[in-house]
């Protein structure tokens, strides 16, 4: 799926490309055709679309199609008065290519009076990779110097360079991934079913996945539930460009088991209805490459960021009850109607309900082994499918090893409209610290308890009470939750606050360490779940106490007086809230 390869393929079968949103296209061609054009580069990982974004600032600009095709590495193009360079890809080039370019690029974007602009797309580490490789010229070294500031802090000190970058990894995926279902769902290609037998009476697999990525109208959750995941997978680093979106959406689509390379086309459909098996080209197994063989889902990137989830692997005891005895339980009745029987073709089909009474009849191994199949499939069904009005009732995050994903994304949305954090969040988020720093089950949710073993050391267990900071506002400090202004991924943090002498302490929150600190706030052990977030946060809890320890010389307090030392031992009342125990040693 690489840019001219598709360019090759829409040429040869004829068909319309699906158009996707490029607002940086736009931008360059209005900033390359302004009065005062900047160089650019396009960075990102492999797949973003930075090709994609060249070409078409090449043909917006007035550059031949024919002329790009012809796969010539260097593109130069006169707009008005000056030059533009594009390098639709700066990897492409041998050493003895880029590293006349990369001279007179630095010597370009330093001189006011160019007239010589240039648009780069590089992957971030052959980007650097091709500067370092370059002559050490004083251009040269400067301008590697601007990129790995724009690189890092989206910002240079260097106003003297004029050059600006763009990195397309930090697009949000979620926002892509729903232009690229519409606009391929909505393709006038589809009209060819029209005259097809098999999508007219409603059992064509493909066609029925098309149309349930379509939804149901606004309050369809499917595409709600997807773009959680996605968003929820970058929020911990793991990023979808978007040719993985695209191939994410064609699996949805087309992917069975049976099928060849396990992606159905027309002339699979027939054979998928006939042997009884099409409840198996569900697109809510598709999302998770469950058509695909098992070694090849896992080396994929894709599958494997969405698989990390654990959807149909994770339950409840409810969810469970409901699709295993449903169909007799009165209690489940009408839920087992609502959430199964009205879906026949991937919920209570003939295979689902015939494994089901073979299982409740005690079935053998093999009978045993393809229900507990069935019933993953179903789990991952009603992660997608399940009405928001039911999902409280049935714990739908419950689903997923991320039970309080559900509470995270609330977060984050409360934070980017700057409105008030649920009040829960911020006390579970505070209790799990407590938990961590003191390695007792404090209750304490209404302030930070910030304990230590007597020293710095990472002891699992701390008893002597440091100092206990309100997370109501109160006296200079305050514990909350804000806006992540550190790193743009994350989009949420902890801050304390301790007076305005000291600079307020940041904690970046990631789902995954969001979800540590709401499992240890229930009563998990810490290590027991993530010993990375266990140390990540014992860190921050070394930070806190280091600033505790300047606080305390800004105040001229003393440990010693006369001779004497307070030590304040932590002890647990018969709430389980941690309160000091003032013990004095003669030193």
């Amino acid at each position: 799926m690489y840019d001219e390869s598709i360019q090759r393929a829409l040429h040869r079968h004829k068909i319309r490309p699906i158009t996707l949103p490029a607002p940086l296209r736009d931008r360059l061609v209005t900033m390359f055709q302004s009065d005062a054009p900047v160089s650019h580069i396009i960075t990102g990982t492999a797949g973003d679309g930075k090709t994609y974004h060249c070409r078409e600032v090449w043909t917006e600009l007035g550059g031949d199609v024919t002329a790009w095709n012809l796969g010539d590495k260097i593109q130069r193009l006169v707009v008005g008065d000056r030059t533009l360079v594009i390098v639709k890809d700066l990897s492409e080039l041998r050493d003895d290519e880029s590293n006349d370019l990369i001279i007179a690029f630095a010597r370009d974007v330093a001189d006011p009076d160019t007239r010589t602009f240039y648009l780069f797309a590089a992957n971030h580490g052959q980007l650097l990779e091709k500067l370092k490789s370059a002559p050490a010229t004083p251009e040269v070294l400067r301008i590697s110097k601007v990129v790995e500031d724009l690189l890092v802090t989206s910002a240079s000190v260097d106003g003297g360079i004029a050059l600006e970058l763009t990195d397309l990894s930090r697009s949000p995926a979620s926002e892509m991934a729903m232009a690229i279902i519409e606009e391929v769902t909505g393709h006038e290609g589809w009209n060819g079913c029209e005259d097809c037998g098999a999508s007219g009476d409603g059992t064509c697999p493909i066609f029925e996945n098309r149309r349930r990525l379509i939804g149901d109208g606004p309050h369809d959750p499917f595409k709600r539930r997807l773009t959680a995941l996605i968003e929820l997978s970058e929020r911990n680093g793991g990023h979808f460009p978007v040719r993985q979106l695209l191939a994410l959406v064609a699996n949805a689509i087309l992917g069975h088991p049976e099928a060849r390379d396990g992606l159905m086309s027309c002339n699979d459909v027939t054979n998928v209805q006939s042997s009884g098996h099409a409840d198996r080209a569900s697109i809510y197994r598709n999302i998770f490459g469950e058509n695909l063989k098992p070694s090849k889902a896992e080396k994929t990137e894709l599958f494997r960021k969405l698989n990390a989830f654990g959807i149909g692997a994770e339950t409840s005891n409810r969810v469970d009850n409901l699709l295993v005895y449903g169909a007799d339980d009165p209690a489940y009745a009408a839920s087992y109607a609502e959430l199964m029987l009205n879906d026949p073709v991937y919920g209570a089909t003939p295979a689902y309900t015939n494994a089901q009474r073979a299982y409740l009849e005690g079935a053998d191994d093999g009978d045993r082994a393809g229900f507990l199949s069935a019933l993953r499939a179903q789990r991952q069904r009603l992660f997608f499918t399940m009405p928001d009005a039911k999902a409280a009732d049935y714990d739908l995050w419950d689903l997923t090893v991320f039970r309080y994903a559900g509470l995270y994304l609330e977060v984050a949305e409360k934070i980017a409209a700057k409105q008030a954090v649920p009040r829960a969040a911020l006390n579970m988020v505070v209790r799990g610290l407590n938990r961590i720093f003191t390695g007792m089950l404090v209750q304490n949710q209404d302030e930070l308890v910030l304990a230590t073993s007597g020293s710095y050391s990472q002891s699992k267990r701390s008893p002597l009470l440091d100092e206990l900071i309100s997370v109501p506002r109160s006296g200079g400090e305050e514990v909350s939750i804000v806006a992540d202004k550190s790193d743009g991924a994350f989009g949420v943090a902890v801050r304390l606050v301790r007076g305005t002498e000291i600079a307020p302490v940041f904690l970046s929150l990631s789902p995954t360490r969001f979800e540590f600190l709401g499992r240890v706030a229930e009563g998990a052990l810490p290590s027991s779940f993530s010993l990375e977030c266990h140390e990540d946060l014992l860190a921050f809890k070394a930070r806190l106490l280091r600033e505790t320890e300047n606080r305390r010389k800004l105040d001229g307090d003393e440990e010693a007086t006369d001779g004497e030392l307070v030590l304040r031992f932590i002890e647990l009342n018969a709430d389980g809230r941690a309160q000091a125990r003032r013990v004095i040693v003669r030193v």
